[in-house]
């Protein structure tokens, strides 16, 4: 099949329906001088459009993926909604699809995004979305999806939407036999007997907290300055980030995959923007297996809750025309993840001392958040072994 990118970063999406030799990407569009340069190192046969809103071709293609701008939408965004500069570029994937002869329109549209998505403004882009493909004739289905199901220690559930004019979606996107009540619990209320990941950059309101995963990598500042999380050993006594290289690799990617970037002149700081901004390539390759394997694919019509009301539920379908809430957790292949200081493949590197007095300090003071007594103990442990500090 032949797949054209919209809002494509450095290719998340494009990545995993390419592992189909049959596949082939035959159009990018990205507007990042710096992802494009990353894409172009890996997709150099692929034309790139550097403007959607000039765009006026999908080039032919069976299937279009879009992972368009999240900052007005996500939590940690304004979430300003549709009515954002960058979130209102989703209109865009609509025009093409309207502009595309009948006959030529791709026979699979995926959409990504921040979980977010399905409750902002009461739901409002989520509407637009599907109010869009039913306009077209395309069936639809939506749900949330954490790599932790698919074998990557990130907290990332992500919004992932498929419509089609071939199959109806709801077959991919629900598996037989899914245990819809699956849950993760990532709280850390007391005695810690795993790693856990957390933002080292917050503390008083937030925490991230990721049991023995990392939270979701953020793009960090409009500067592009790194934000890993952090992850904590209690074992150990010890706090650290990852490194480039695996933060790559809890992406899905290779290692180096955004080194071109660094390679053209760009600031490798630049890297971990690009990275929290990825789709989750873990994600798409079990998206392109479920959509190059339908055979025997069958919904089942148990899992249908009944007819979405004035809230949406975290997955839904299409049906007759009428949308419809479905059971489903946010682990489509069940809770399977390798524990992430057996993923990581280089040493953590320490968090400064400068950075853990600053964590500290909004630990302790923290009104709306409760820290175990060992975590705070665990820190005071590690600012003593790791830097000799002492109060």
């Amino acid at each position: 099949m032949d797949i054209f990118g919209l809002f494509a970063g450095i290719g998340g999406l494009e990545y995993g329906l390419n592992t189909y030799q049959q596949n082939h990407v035959v159009g990018m569009c990205e507007i990042l001088p710096e992802a494009q340069c990353v894409i172009r190192a890996h997709h150099g046969d692929a034309p790139i459009h550097d403007d959607i809103t000039t765009l006026h071709t999908l080039n032919g293609a069976d299937i279009v993926t879009a992972g368009f701008p999240c900052q007005d939408i996500s939590i940690a965004g304004p979430k300003i909604g549709l009515n954002g500069n960058r979130s209102s570029l989703v209109t865009h994937i609509f025009r093409l699809i309207h502009e595309t002869p009948v006959a030529q329109r791709p026979d699979f549209v995926v959409i990504e995004n921040v979980a977010n998505l399905i409750s902002l403004h009461g739901g409002e882009v989520l509407k637009y979305i599907t109010d869009q493909f039913n306009q077209i004739g395309y069936e639809w289905a939506y749900r949330l999806i954490d790599p932790r199901s698919l074998g990557i220690p990130q907290r990332r559930p992500r919004f992932v939407c498929i419509a089609s004019r071939v199959i109806h979606p709801a077959c991919l996107l629900f598996p037989h036999g899914e245990d819809v009540a699956a849950i993760i619990d990532d709280k850390l209320n007391g005695e810690a007997h795993n790693p856990y990941g957390f933002y080292w950059t917050e503390g008083k309101i937030g925490i991230g907290w990721a049991n023995d995963s990392i939270p979701p990598l953020k793009c960090g500042s409009s500067l592009g300055l790194p934000s890993s999380p952090a992850i904590w050993n209690p074992m150990e006594d010890f706090f650290g980030t990852p490194s480039i290289h695996d933060a790559e690799r809890l992406q899905g990617f290779e290692a180096d995959w955004t080194a071109p970037l660094v390679e053209n002149g760009f600031k490798n700081s630049l890297r971990w923007k690009l990275l929290g901004n990825a789709v989750n390539t873990r994600v798409s390759a079990w998206i392109a297996d479920r959509i190059m394997n339908p055979n025997g694919l069958v919904f089942n019509e148990a899992n249908i809750i009944g007819r979405q009301h004035k809230k949406w539920s975290k997955a839904g379908i299409s049906m007759n025309g009428s949308c419809y809430a479905i059971a489903a957790s946010s682990y489509p292949n069940g809770i399977d993840y390798i524990p992430i200081m057996d993923y990581l493949q280089e040493p953590l590197t320490p968090l400064s001392l400068k950075a853990t007095l600053g964590f500290r300090k909004r630990v302790l003071e923290s009104t709306l958040i409760t820290y175990p007594n060992d975590f705070i103990e665990s820190l005071n442990i590690y600012l003593h072994n790791q830097y000799q500090y002492a109060d």
